[in-house]
């Protein structure tokens, strides 16, 4: 079942079969923004985080933790949403995690693209 609110983002939603042991299924660089439907400052971040499309040298996605007993919180100790992670040939590479009330900070975006700018 695709979730509406992430389909309308245009980014590949990834879901906890995704991680089989706890990694990326993938190679490559992947910036993944793990969230959740319910999180009001998920929601008001997601176009900020879309924003990013084409402005970094890895592709983006979202990983669906709106069930809060999905394992994709405790596999990779997601505690606010929205939390960044980028994973490089399926590892964990980086990782911004959201602050309680705040979220991700235009700050923390601009770290992202300095550390994955295209050039």
């Amino acid at each position: 079942m695709i979730d509406v609110s992430w389909a309308s983002t245009g980014l590949e939603v990834l879901r906890t079969g995704d991680f089989p042991d706890g990694r990326l299924n993938r190679s490559g660089t992947l910036v993944v923004c793990f969230g959740a439907t319910w999180c009001p400052i998920t929601r008001r971040f997601m176009p900020r985080f879309v924003a990013l499309k084409g402005k970094l040298s890895a592709p983006l996605a979202v990983a669906d933790i709106s069930d809060q007993k999905d394992p994709l919180w405790d596999i990779f100790r997601i505690r606010i949403t929205p939390s960044i992670l980028v994973f490089r040939d399926g590892a964990v590479q980086m990782r911004i995690d959201g602050r309680r009330f705040v979220g991700i900070t235009r700050s923390d975006l601009a770290r992202l693209e300095r550390e994955f700018s295209p050039s």
